[in-house]
């Protein structure tokens, strides 16, 4: 695992692994007393004192890691005041802290794909019409470096061969279809991710009777690599304490069975090419990938060579555990840069009930895309309560914290971050289409309510409260 890559699922593992707390107003019994949770102690998060995380001055002589974590705040002091350090963001690199996608209506489909639609209106417009009657897509976050699209696909219908002129991805939240890149084609279910290089062809064809739901990623490539692994801070108190009904089940997955699939070939496809050769920014990142073949993070055994904060997290070994108890997370995409670090990675994440992932801040600029699970947010002191389909920012040292709600139903989500300030000239050029617009077949039409955020998670879901 490269280093910045491993420093930073660690820290964002190492933070919530400290964290399963309660904030205050937190829906717990009114008639909790004050008092020292020992680690390792059974409770259930009712009986969790309000505010016993808040970095009071009370909380932390109750803290026995209050050492550990003082190390992490007088950390980010010195980084904030260091005119060295990676900065926090200026007005013009931020993007609000959330956008609610649970809300939101579709995109005019000419914003997202910027062909010459008035070239295709006049030669193709029945086609120009099904295609947009077959195809959705809602920006969901849209920062200068980076790019995320909502994309969904009605049966049947085809988005005809394209490139655009930065890198990008897909990642696949519901159905299924053959996704054919420059040679090659698979069938792609949840959980498959696909590399999409500058320039590179790309052409997706649903195959299934339920729509396609994509995640599709473009960034500025070339971004700064100190900003990725230069500092986490976690600045809660009493992080160690996690409830009973937040232990994740041991053998937890993102998605149910039915469309856990990892993708396969197709062959006797006609290869494409762009009316450029592809890039070849990536050349260690898989084509296609599927999150079946990552593994769940052992947090008690991530190495030490690979972690700017090793030092730290092998003094808070319980910590780690307790984190093994009740989070999973795994790293299921990485756009690598040769002998530097990478541009994009994401994770899975999910987060146990009533748990809490207590207040901590990061150089890294991250995001979240929310799956499920009704969670409470909070950045900068502002308080939201996400839901399936929201997508949170947390800019550089900017401090948050989550805690989810629901009993028996954990918080999943895909989480991220970037190499910021890239090549961002690669969002003014228009895409190349190559080939003809297809007749979209019967039924390929989305239904005006069509609802992207029904995922298909793994319900019901077992929680022994161990």
């Amino acid at each position: 695992m490269a280093r910045t890559f491993g420093a930073l699922l660690a820290a964002v593992a190492f933070v919530a692994a400290c964290g399963a707390d309660t904030d205050p107003g937190g829906g717990l019994s009114p008639t909790a007393a004050p008092r020292t949770i020992a680690p390792g102690e059974r409770v259930s998060y009712r009986d969790i004192p309000p505010g016993y995380y808040a970095a009071s001055e009370e909380n932390r002589k109750l803290d026995p890691y209050d050492e550990l974590v003082q190390s992490f705040r007088d950390r980010k002091a010195r980084d904030i005041a260091n005119p060295e350090a990676p900065q926090p963001f200026a007005a013009k690199d931020l993007v609000p802290t959330r956008f609610a996608g649970s809300q939101a209506g579709w995109d005019d489909l000419a914003d997202v794909f910027p062909f010459d639609w008035e070239t295709l209106h006049r030669t193709s417009p029945a086609e120009a019409e099904q295609l947009v009657q077959a195809v959705r897509a809602r920006t969901v976050f849209d920062h200068p470096d980076l790019k995320i699209v909502e994309l969904a696909l009605g049966p049947g219908a085809v988005l005809p061969a394209h490139a655009q002129a930065g890198p990008a991805g897909y990642h696949v939240v519901g159905g299924s279809a053959d996704i054919t890149v420059g040679e090659r084609t698979v069938t792609a279910h949840p959980g498959t991710s696909v590399k999409l290089e500058a320039f590179a062809m790309r052409r997706v064809q649903v195959g299934s009777a339920a729509p396609l739901k994509l995640l599709w990623f473009s960034w500025a490539p070339g971004g700064r690599q100190d900003y990725l692994s230069y500092g986490y801070y976690l600045t809660g108190s009493n992080f160690y304490a996690q409830p009973l009904e937040a232990v994740m089940p041991a053998d937890y997955q993102h998605w149910d069975d039915s469309v856990r699939r990892r993708p396969k070939a197709v062959e006797g496809r006609v290869p494409m090419s762009a009316d450029r050769e592809a890039e070849n920014r990536y050349p260690a990142t898989p084509l296609f990938s599927h999150e079946m073949d990552v593994e769940w993070l052992d947090f008690t055994n991530l190495g030490t060579a690979a972690f700017f904060w090793a030092e730290d997290a092998a003094r808070g070994a319980e910590v780690l555990r307790a984190w093994n108890r009740i989070v999973r997370m795994k790293g299921v995409f990485q756009a690598k840069v040769p002998e530097l670090g990478y541009d994009l990675n994401y994770s899975y994440i999910a987060i146990g009930p009533h748990a809490k992932y207590v207040t901590h801040s990061h150089a890294t600029p991250e995001f979240y895309y929310v799956l499920s699970g009704k969670t409470e947010w909070i950045v900068d002191g502002e308080v939201e309560t996400a839901v399936a389909g929201d997508l949170y920012f947390h800019a550089p040292y900017a401090d948050h914290e989550m805690r989810v709600l629901e009993t028996g139903e954990p918080m999943r989500a895909i989480t991220g971050s970037w190499a910021p300030f890239g090549d961002r000239s690669v969002f003014e050029q228009p895409f190349r289409l190559n080939e003809p617009l297809p007749a979209q077949r019967t039924g390929a039409a989305l239904a005006a309510d069509f609802d992207f955020h029904r995922f298909d998670v793994k319900r019901n879901l077992e929680f022994s409260s161990r």
